[in-house]
């Protein structure tokens, strides 16, 4: 009877997996790369890492800008496989002319977000995702929470979040990230989010998802429901992805914000840069082979 019982639970969790992933591959989930990528002319070239650019949006809620709230992640996985960088970027570092990276986005469109950042990295984004809070709520539910620490304590939305280790979970998490608690143009904002994903990143490998399909077909499952993609990233290039991450240790996984600079105008608006001393070696360090070495010193660093 145990023996029956395990080959019809290993049977629905096959169910359930197959229609998570067909939800993922629909049709109807893809972003036509005319809408996504700039003219190949003006892009960097192609290489054998792994780039992904991830933007979680916030359907309904209300920001200074579209953008302003979202999250942007990189995920950069080189052809070595031996080091994964995970980078948040601040929508209010200004771009050109005073324009901010959320301004221009909201603009220009994904096609736009895609040219600035691969002009800010200097590296070829190959995958790209838009992913809707709740989706990841669920996502956030199914792991039990996160433990995510806030390097001050503030209020919004009607939450309460310390100084120190919070336990976000599907209502409070969206609140945490687009938060903007401290009159710093977004920066605290970056950093919280920075550790949300640090926090969800974890969680996903210590989650046990491999070792129990039912939970990793939910997962999927949850990211399917408000996910949007390009065509290339279908489940089977998320697999080799996930398990590239999965596959390494914690310290060989740097999550970090982009470098950036913060000065105050006249006015007294707060103005982000990015970092003109930095981003040289960073763009380097993507590209080239000193890549954990650089991130690691920027995760030393704070960022």
């Amino acid at each position: 009877m145990a023996k029956l019982k395990k080959m019809v639970s290993a049977v629905g969790s096959i169910k359930d997996l197959n229609s998570a992933r067909a939800e993922f591959d629909d049709a109807s989930r893809i972003l036509p790369d005319e809408a996504i990528y700039p003219p190949d002319e003006i892009r960097p070239g192609s290489t054998d890492a792994r780039t992904l650019l991830l933007r979680i949006t916030h359907p309904g809620q209300a920001q200074e800008t579209t953008s302003q709230g979202d999250t942007f992640t990189i995920i950069h996985i080189p052809a070595t496989n031996d080091f994964a960088a995970v980078m948040t970027l601040n929508p209010s570092a200004q771009i050109e002319s005073g324009l901010t990276f959320a301004s221009i986005a909201d603009e220009g469109g994904l096609q736009v977000v895609v040219a600035m950042v691969e002009d800010i990295l200097g590296a070829r984004i190959d995958h790209v995702a838009e992913l809707e809070s709740a989706a990841l709520g669920q996502v956030i539910t199914e792991l039990g929470g996160l433990p995510v620490y806030s390097r001050a304590a503030f209020s919004a939305g009607g939450s309460d979040f310390i100084e120190g280790t919070n336990h976000l979970t599907a209502d409070t998490a969206g609140i945490f990230t687009t938060a903007d608690p401290i009159d710093d143009a977004g920066q605290t904002r970056t950093r919280n989010q920075r550790a949300a994903l640090r926090a969800l990143i974890q969680a996903l490998k210590t989650g046990g998802l491999a070792k129990d399909p039912n939970k990793g077909a939910t997962v999927l499952g949850h990211f399917a429901s408000g996910i949007h993609h390009d065509a290339g990233l279908t489940t089977l290039e998320l697999g080799k992805i996930a398990n590239s991450l999965r596959q390494l240790e914690s310290e060989d996984i740097a999550v970090v914000t982009i470098p950036t600079t913060s000065r105050r105008a006249d006015d007294g608006t707060v103005i982000i840069d990015f970092d003109a001393e930095a981003m040289p070696a960073f763009k380097d360090a993507l590209t080239g082979q000193d890549l954990p070495d650089f991130f690691r010193y920027l995760v030393s660093l704070g960022y």
